[in-house]
């Protein structure tokens, strides 16, 4: 790939820029993990670091896919070397390394003393903080490139086997898996009892942190490799359909959806209702977190932008594939700082105590900020956490969009309650029903929608299953026509359909239709079949010949007698 190199002259920008934020003071925090917490906001609570000053760099690995976790003033990463990391974070010595026999762009996650990662060997490893001691392994029988998250004693990760697993935090022990339909790159995000991951089999799921089950899903129509971020009830993620999607936590609905020009493999941070996230249209994107609207785009070089995003005290940290790493004002997108490094920025990066922490694809890792107190031994305690399996439960996330009830009137003349949510209001829908065709093969819901011409309306629409035929499956009209803009999930009792049109007045029509079922293959005969039948068809026709041979052979002689006997009548 050709890369553009930026060179950004950029001390007198910054310094004019970094005169406009406004500046708080905030105590350290450790970066513990892959986007820095289990919810995956990607932000930060320490220092902010405000100049691009090199404090150190190590070229340690082969390349670094991985990005770093920062606890206790150690840095800890994954590389292409086949080694997991533990750097002194103020001066990039080299504390301990673990060889794990294959190459790791998984990121560690570091909790209770103990790191946590996976490996391209198929392997989840826990090795101890302090010295890099194995303490478990779990085989996955694939490759791990999934980042781990560490709950309630309970590691998260995904496979590319297409498998979910939970794990005992202590003891590496299987407590559950989930087969989702294609390989999961993406990292889980745990809020709330509920696994919120990606896999590449387009869809977005929402599991039960205790058990496993499916709480929902949501397909977005292509891969999906960026990781969901959840925050204020609502599920922020980016898929390779160059969207970037925010779903309802509870229910899976779509809130809002933003086109990129690319796909969007960046994972989000969410931090004071904006969303900032990366694509490889070569931009950075901030946008309103409640109705997905663009706030600010940075083009950063036409190189691709599939590093994540980490937002601490209202500035923006973000590499490029032209070789860069960003500061950008949080509320602006204007650039506060850029640094170079020796090549593309895939990694992520940490940000502790006022520096940023990132990692390069030629294998170099960067410290840039202002410098931390030195210190020479890790503070992470050698003893893994041991906790108890998690109770299951049955509370899910309270979702943030405001619900209204909207009464249908049937054929009969009952009425189902219908639950909206979106910009489209109760006062905005009339004549509302639902009727059965005479064949009965279809259920329809149609109401009429009005609106301000030249706005967008989207809703959202939850409509009982008991409302509906058994196995039917909803499609969207407009005036007759297919809404372009369309979908539904559905669990056991409900469907949740959406849909966004412009506004004027439209005659909308939900129509459930059940599928036609498949003609039923012709069973194909085996190979005995086929000699057995064979065989008796050459039978047969032997038999018939031989029959044949002897009636002409017997009707002769009777031909002659017959005539014979005619003649004497005559």
């Amino acid at each position: 790939m050709h890369v553009n190199r930026l060179h950004v002259a950029a001390t007198i920008v910054c310094i004019i820029s970094l005169s406009s934020l406004v500046l708080i003071p905030f105590a350290n925090a450790d970066w513990t993990m892959f986007r820095s917490d289990s919810s995956h906001s990607g932000a930060g609570t320490g220092n902010a670091a405000l100049t691009p000053t090199l404090i150190w760099k190590d070229a340690i690995g082969a390349f670094f896919h991985s990005s770093p976790a920062v606890v206790g003033g150690v840095v800890y990463i994954g590389s292409g070397d086949d080694n997991v990391y533990a750097l002194n974070a103020a001066t990039g010595v080299k504390i301990w390394s673990y060889n794990t026999g294959s190459y790791l762009e998984s990121s560690p996650a570091v909790v209770g003393g103990v790191v946590y990662i996976g490996s391209y060997n198929g392997n989840v490893y826990a090795l101890n903080a302090a010295n890099g001691d194995y303490i478990w392994s779990y085989n996955t029988s694939s490759p791990v490139y999934s980042s781990p998250a560490v709950v309630g004693g309970v590691v998260y990760i995904g496979s590319y086997n297409g498998n979910v697993y939970a794990l005992n935090a202590a003891n590496g022990a299987y407590i559950w898996s989930y087969t989702t339909g294609g390989a999961v790159y993406s990292s889980p995000a745990v809020v709330g009892g509920v696994v919120y991951i990606g896999s590449l089999d387009d869809n977005v799921y929402a599991l039960n942190a205790a058990t496993g089950a499916e709480i929902w899903s949501y397909n977005t129509g292509n891969w999906i490799g960026s990781s969901p971020a959840v925050v204020g009830g609502v599920v922020y993620v980016g898929a390779c359909d160059n969207n970037v999607y925010a779903l309802n936590a509870a229910t899976g609905f779509k809130i809002w959806n933003y086109s990129t020009d690319a796909a969007v493999v960046s994972s989000p941070a969410v931090v004071g209702g904006v969303v900032y996230i990366g694509s490889l249209d070569y931009n950075v994107y901030a946008l309103n977190a409640a109705a997905g609207t663009e706030l600010w785009s940075y083009n950063t070089g036409n190189c691709s932008v599939a590093s994540s995003p980490a937002v601490v005290g209202g500035i923006v940290y973000v590499g490029s594939e032209d070789c860069n790493v960003y500061a950008l004002n949080a509320a602006t997108g204007a650039v506060l700082w850029s640094y170079t490094t020796d090549y593309m920025v895939d990694s992520s990066p940490a940000v502790v105590g006022g520096v940023v922490y990132v990692a390069t694809d030629a294998g170099t890792i960067y410290a840039l900020g202002t410098s931390p107190t030195p210190s020479q031994s890790p503070t992470p305690t050698a003893t893994p956490i041991t906790t108890a399996v998690p109770t299951p439960t049955t509370s899910l996330p309270t979702p943030t969009p405001t619900a209204v009830t909207v009464p249908a009137t049937t054929a009969s003349g009952s009425t189902v309650d219908l639950t909206i949510s979106g910009n489209v209001t109760s006062a905005q829908m009339s004549n509302v029903t639902i009727a059965t065709s005479q064949s009965a093969t279809t259920t329809t819901v149609s109401f009429t929608v009005t609106g301000q011409s030249g706005t967008t309306g989207f809703c959202n629409i939850t409509i009982p299953k008991s409302a509906v035929p058994y196995g039917t499956t909803p499609t969207i009209y407009i005036d007759g026509q297919p809404a372009s803009d369309q979908g539904y999930t559905q669990d056991s009792n409900n469907y949740y359909v959406w849909y966004t049109t412009q506004f004027s007045i439209h005659q909308i029509s939900i129509v459930f239709t059940a599928a036609s079922p498949s003609p039923s293959p012709k069973p194909q005969p085996s190979l005995l079949q086929e000699v057995i039948y064979g065989t008796a068809v050459a039978v047969a026709i032997v038999a018939i010949v031989a029959v044949v041979l002897m009636l002409r052979k017997h009707g002769k002689r009777k031909s002659s007698n017959c005539i014979t006997f005619y003649s004497l009548a005559r």
